[in-house]
Parts: C-alpha cells; sequence; structure tokens
C-alpha cells in the first residue's frame, strides 16, 4: 500500500516535472481531460486507504498523497465552482433582461381591417386626434376633410388651396400640409406628407399613399386588409 502510494506521487511530480521541461503550461491542460485524472486519482486513492488493513496510523501517507493530488488538480485546472456559478446565473439573469424587450421589439406590429360597405375604413389617430379614414391606395397621400383637419390641430385659415387633384367629379384643389402623426392601431407614422380639402369635396378623409408606402407590407385578403409595419 505505501509503496503504491509512494510511486503514484513520484509518477504525477515526474508528469508535472517534463511539462515544465517541455515548456508547456498548466493553463493548456485545463479541461475535461485533467479533471477526470485528478477525481479519478482521488477516488482510487480514497478506496485503498479506506479498505486497507492496515492500522490507522497507516492511511497517514494516503491522505497526504489525496491532498497533494487535490492542490495539484486545483492549481491545474483553476476551477472555481463559486464564480461559476454566479456567472452562470448572472448571464441567465442578464439574457432574460434583454431577450424579452427584443423580442418584443422585433416583433412585426400589425393591423387587421374588416370590409364595410364603404371600403375599408380605419380608426386613425391624426395628430393625436380621431379620426375615421377610408383606406385608399388608389391615393397618392393622405387626404383629409376640412374639419377632420381642424380636428387635429391643424390651422385651415391660411391655407393655399393650388394643389391640383383629379376625381371622377373632376379636378379639385388641395393645400398641402404635413401631419406630426398618423397612428392606425399599433402603427404609427411621424411626419407624413398630406392634403387638405375644401369644405363639400371628400365624403371621407383617405389613408392614401404617403401614409401605406412607409408600411413594411399591406395586403388585401377577402375581406380583409392587413397593414403591417
Amino acid at each position: 500500500m505505501f509503496a503504491l502510494l509512494i510511486s503514484a506521487i513520484v509518477a504525477l511530480g515526474g508528469a508535472l516535472l517534463f511539462m515544465v521541461l517541455s515548456g508547456s503550461s498548466f493553463e493548456a491542460m485545463q479541461g475535461p481531460p485533467i479533471a477526470i485524472t485528478v477525481i479519478g486519482a482521488l477516488i482510487l486513492l480514497y478506496l485503498l486507504s479506506h479498505h486497507s488493513n492496515e492500522r490507522r496510523s497507516g492511511r497517514l501517507p494516503a491522505i497526504i498523497a489525496l491532498g497533494v493530488i487535490a492542490v495539484v488538480g486545483a492549481i491545474t485546472t483553476r476551477v472555481d465552482p463559486a464564480p461559476i456559478i454566479k456567472n452562470f446565473f448572472a448571464a441567465a439573469q442578464g439574457d432574460r433582461e434583454i431577450d424579452a424587450p427584443f423580442a418584443a421589439a422585433s416583433a412585426p406590429a400589425s393591423v387587421r381591417i374588416r370590409k364595410m360597405d364603404d371600403g375599408f375604413v380605419a380608426n386613425s389617430e391624426i395628430n393625436g386626434q380621431v379620426v375615421q379614414m377610408l383606406v385608399d391606395s388608389g391615393a397618392a397621400t393622405v387626404v383629409l376633410r376640412q374639419s377632420d383637419a381642424e380636428k387635429a390641430g391643424i390651422d385651415v385659415s391660411h391655407m393655399t388651396f393650388d394643389t391640383p387633384l383629379k376625381t371622377a367629379n373632376g379636378t379639385s384643389y388641395l393645400a398641402p400640409v404635413r401631419l406630426k402623426s398618423v397612428r392606425v392601431g399599433q402603427l404609427t407614422i411621424d411626419d407624413v406628407e398630406a392634403l387638405v380639402a375644401k369644405p363639400g369635396t371628400l365624403n371621407e378623409s383617405l389613408l392614401g399613399m404617403s401614409f401605406l408606402r412607409r408600411l413594411t407590407s399591406y395586403q388585401v385578403a377577402g375581406e380583409f386588409i392587413t397593414l403591417r409595419q
């Protein structure tokens, strides 16, 4: 038993000496191979010392050898369980904090509108004010009735109605304006080009291409139109 322990110590010391002389570093030995070797040696020595028929004092060399191998193993593998566990939970917590907002931000927003008798009517907000608008991909811009423009806080008293617009009833003249924001459900587009029509020109304000083309997509399928941002 004693001779076996001395042989194990000499073998381990020789291996470490060879590493030093050959220019190898302890860091290069990190990982599962050295960890398995050290753990295996610890188990073997423990079993030999535990089942030995020698007197209790005869186990002293085994205990010394066990301590030496444990110290060498700790130095070689440089494993500290406490920081590893701490960092693992910290990383997991960080992932939860980052991934959730990221997932919410990256998920596409969409609005689905059912077709009514007069078309796809969207409950919109112009500059924060609720305005019903007819979705019209044939209109080059958002077009507001004068009453809806006033409701949205636009001063129409000094507007110049000099932008021509051809309709089925002939040519109408409208006033250009820029809207702070146009919102439909979760979809919001800022700084939108628009036109304001004279009273009596439009029955409905139009949600035209100056809004629609800045979305990711819009698609008509059966009785619904889906807007995506």
